[in-house]
């Protein structure tokens, strides 16, 4: 008799570890979630994010329609003010219980969140599930946030202008941007740029210039920023061969030789129109924006001829490579319904709604299962093509980046700096700011 309740603490004990595994293998979706009425219902949970309230009102209704486990509450944030109504209702304990956070927006918030342990999702799922860009998620202490959607830099080209200059088809490469000036770009009398093939060299009239240039760096071999067991260091400027010119300085002086005027490239200059408008007008031959701007050229001049394409690599043996800015779904620490939120943040993962955003958004998904099927509109087959070679940098502060790129294109183009001693002085700039991030 004096054994009984040892025997007893023995079983419950078990029955407990046995329930810890199972709930465990459920949500890492190696077991199926239980479906029936008398399931765990995790309530309902809060999600912030910029993507339009409609979009995501619809998504939620329609892709998750049968879905009892728990119930999304979506809220509409201003991206421009995302990050001060966050802090401020963290600060009230009234903060959302998931965001929806772009990359460039994940570093500043990383306090913020919680991640999901690598015992929940297997580090080798995640991979298996999403493109590689998805990978900036992973972190030493977990998954910071699990992907939504992608949105990657195309160059979008204007039929009618290469027509009339016989050509077939739009560049692949950039070295084929130097022939195309003299047979593309147009001047009047007094030298003024009337029609123009690309708007590189300058960086306040050029849309997405900090995306356009994160390209070039990326490509010669620069990872922008380096990520070592999640601490970040500048990698603006990397180690070149010896002898001969660094990548880096090369692609950075490619990008400025089109705004020279005394140079047969030249192709841009300050006082010409923002980039996206001229292109819009018909102008410009050659413009490199995001998918989702799509519909929107389209929208603003129906009658412009224009076409789609991956943007230019460097060579047929370089690894092909965009940028794209990638949004994951991440579960905040100081939620109120945790359970709920890794519920809902596996949900709006899962197939169908990345189907669903994709869908909506006209944007290729972030997974890989969907992502395989080619589809047949021609602009979306380039869509997913540029999803598959999309890359990113954890970049720290937006606006204090952009200012660091901004200024290295000006310091060149007025002759304070050489391009060696711009990089260089943006270097700096970076790595002060990765430090002041990180001793926060």
């Amino acid at each position: 008799m004096p054994q009984q309740p040892k025997i007893f603490q023995i079983v419950l004990t078990g029955v407990f570890v046995v329930l810890l595994i199972l709930g465990f293998l459920g949500f890492s979706g190696k077991l199926p979630l239980p479906s029936s009425k008398d399931d765990i219902n995790y309530g309902e949970v809060t999600l912030w994010g910029s993507v339009p309230r409609e979009t995501m009102q619809s998504l939620i209704t329609n892709s998750l329609r049968d879905e009892r486990s728990v119930s999304i509450k979506y809220v509409e944030k201003r991206p421009e003010n995302f990050t001060r109504d966050f802090v401020e209702a963290l600060a009230s304990g009234k903060g959302p219980d998931m965001v929806i956070l772009p990359q460039d927006e994940l570093i500043k918030n990383l306090n913020k969140i919680a991640p999901i342990s690598y015992e929940t999702i297997l580090e080798r799922d995640f991979k298996n599930t999403f493109i590689e860009e998805g990978e900036m998620f992973l972190r030493p202490e977990g998954i910071v946030a699990l992907p939504f959607m992608v949105d990657p830099i195309v160059m979008y080209w204007n039929r009618d202008i290469f027509t009339n200059a016989l050509l077939a088809g739009a560049p692949k490469y950039w070295t084929e941007f130097y022939d195309l000036v003299p047979k593309i770009t147009v001047r009047d009398r007094t030298g003024g740029i009337t029609k123009s093939l690309v708007s590189f060299g300058e960086y306040r009239n050029v849309t997405n210039a900090k995306e356009l240039l994160s390209i070039l760096l990326m490509q010669a071999g620069s990872p922008v920023v380096l990520s070592k067991n999640g601490s970040l260091s500048a990698g603006l400027v990397t180690q070149g061969p010896v002898d001969m010119e660094n990548p880096v300085v090369t692609a950075m002086r490619f990008y400025t030789e089109f705004s020279k005027s005394n140079k047969d490239s030249y192709s841009w200059n300050r006082s010409l129109p923002q980039s996206s408008a001229m292109f819009q007008a018909g102008d410009l031959a050659l413009y490199f924006g995001y998918a989702s701007e799509y519909q929107s050229i389209k929208q603003k001049n129906p009658h412009l001829n224009f076409d789609v394409a991956v943007v230019p690599q460097v060579g047929k043996t370089a690894k092909k490579l965009t940028f794209g800015r990638i949004y994951g779904v991440a579960i905040v620490v100081a939620g109120k319904n945790q359970a709920g939120a890794l519920r809902a943040t596996t949900l709006l993962s899962g197939s169908g709604v990345v189907t669903g955003i994709s869908e909506l958004l006209n944007l290729p998904p972030v997974r890989r299962d969907l992502i395989s099927v080619r589809p047949t509109d021609p602009a979306s087959s380039v869509f997913y093509d540029s999803a598959l070679i999309s890359r990113a940098w954890y970049d720290p502060s937006p606006a204090d980046t952009n200012l660091i790129f901004m200024n290295m294109i000006d310091s060149v183009n007025s002759g304070r700096s050489s391009m060696n001693e711009a990089l260089a002085v943006a270097h700096s700039s970076l790595s002060k700011i990765l430090q002041d991030y990180q001793g926060q």
